[in-house]
């Protein structure tokens, strides 16, 4: 396991770069808001052999989100994001070759009226060979084959019949030999912050002797209340570690009628708990976006807007068939409610891994 880690570190070192962001305040502008002016150097791009045509920053707080290309002049790109409230923004970065993504990155930074702030930002360049993509999988992370894991949760989790029982079941029916058992601590309306004050909750990582603990935060708080979420994930990650398991996370779908601007605002706060924490990032929101894009015919939402169906929830546990255990779920015919028809199982077992080439680094 740490010869894996160090390795994947190496190349981080090799593949990276680095953004400088300077959060200060205009001679014309009230004390209460700064801008926000980036430069980054393309070199590296260059060096690797890249040819940079567009940069995509976006910032996000709260209910706030903002996008900006870049300028781009020879190896340097640039721009501003005037007037912004104080406070802890996500940052994400996209780096493009036409329409070819070779590099992201993520992380935050505090904007502070008056001040300034260096944020450094990690790039990771996406490496390309004829028709292959080599991308470092958040799975080497992990035990090479968790075989005991522990959902944390609420209703998103447990619905169902719990995404526990039916990932079991999916992996153990995809390939025996795994002899998977996962288990689940969830209830209803439950934050991270419920459950690290919970002597259950605390206990079961204790004594349960678990490789993977899977935590999933109420599906509002990382966008509401971010810091109150990496403070509880953090703390949850002591008590995981101190047990001798690994955490990771399940970043669940947003409600079904704020989608599109509430995942981008979850992703960047899951992604900056993972990295923080070293923690992969289970992106099932990211397979949820993929079939509603593809396959209009299956409802994945419950009337509620929020809880999954029973072909969510299959979606979900496909997605963390393939992250966790590096495999395909195309062609398992383990279904976990018999409303599921061929069709819709094979076209989730598609978005899954999809989710899962995308994401999966």
């Amino acid at each position: 396991m740490e010869e894996i880690i160090k390795t994947l570190r190496l190349v981080f070192i090799i593949v990276t770069a680095f953004l400088a962001f300077s959060c200060q305040q205009m001679p014309t502008q009230t004390e209460t808001t700064s801008d926000l002016p980036i430069s980054l150097s393309l070199q590296p791009a260059i060096d690797n052999g890249f040819d940079v045509t567009q940069v995509i920053v976006t910032i996000t707080k709260e209910n706030y989100i903002n996008s900006l290309s870049l300028t781009i002049d020879g190896s340097i790109a640039f721009g501003t994001f005037y007037e912004l409230e104080p406070g802890l923004y996500n940052i994400e970065v996209e780096i493009y070759e036409d329409d070819l993504l070779i590099a992201t990155g993520s992380g935050s930074g505090e904007v502070v009226a008056g001040e300034t702030t260096v944020v450094n930002i990690e790039l990771v360049f996406i490496q390309f060979n004829g028709n292959l993509t080599i991308i470092v999988d958040w799975t080497s992370f992990l035990p090479e084959y968790p075989q005991r894991i522990l959902f944390i949760g609420n209703s998103i989790t447990y619905y169902n019949g719990g995404i526990d029982l039916h990932t079991m079941n999916l992996a153990n029916n995809i390939d025996p030999t795994l002899e998977i058992y996962c288990n689940i601590k969830a209830f209803g309306g439950w934050t991270l912050e419920m459950h690290y004050n919970s002597p259950e909750t605390i206990a079961e990582i204790q004594t349960g002797e678990y490789d993977l603990v899977i935590l999933q935060e109420m599906t509002s708080r990382p966008v509401d209340d971010p810091e109150l979420f990496y403070y509880y994930a953090a703390a949850l990650d002591s008590v995981i570690t101190a047990a001798g398991a690994e955490t990771a996370f399940f970043f669940s779908w947003p409600f079904e009628s704020e989608f599109d601007t509430m995942i981008e605002q979850q992703a960047a706060a899951y992604n900056y708990i993972g990295q923080q924490l070293d923690a992969p990032v289970i992106p099932v929101a990211r397979a949820w976006q993929i079939s509603l894009q593809e396959n209009h015919e299956i409802d994945l939402y419950q009337p509620d807007g929020n809880h999954p169906t029973v072909q969510g929830t299959y979606l979900a546990c496909c997605t963390f068939f393939a992250f966790l255990w590096d495999e395909t779920p195309i062609g398992a015919t383990y279904i976990n409610d018999p409303a599921i028809t061929l069709a819709e199982r094979d076209a989730l077992q598609q978005s899954a891994w999809e989710a899962y080439l995308l994401y999966g680094n």
